[in-house]
């Protein structure tokens, strides 16, 4: 699936912010602006200004190189993931979520 730069930069930007385990809230508060601000950026409705995107980056403590890196080396790191399926259980339905637990079950089941 395909994504356009303003959705790839929002899930970099919240990738960044958890992995230094930053709320919405206190990475808002810290730029001085909205917690639904910090959501639109992550959720790309909304890019943020270069200017912007330096403050991030400052505040998280990154270059801001790192919002445009090679994301293929993070995307498969178990936080990442995790925060990924809780994105995706969280907009499914009750049909869809119990697919989901039957499939985990089924794949842990193996491991063990």
């Amino acid at each position: 699936m395909k994504q356009n730069a303003t959705t790839a930069l929002g899930k970099r930007i919240k990738h960044l912010r958890l992995d230094k385990k930053w709320t919405q809230a206190a990475l808002a508060e810290a730029l001085g602006c909205e917690s639904m601000t910090v959501s639109r950026y992550e959720r790309g409705e909304y890019a943020p200004s270069i200017e912007m995107l330096e403050q991030i980056a400052n505040i998280l403590c990154v270059g801001m190189d790192a919002f445009f890196a090679n994301q293929k080396t993070t995307e498969h790191l178990a936080t990442n993931l995790r925060h990924d399926l809780c994105d995706i259980a969280y907009g499914a339905d009750e049909k869809a979520l119990m697919q989901i637990m039957d499939a985990a079950k089924k794949i842990l089941s193996k491991k063990e």
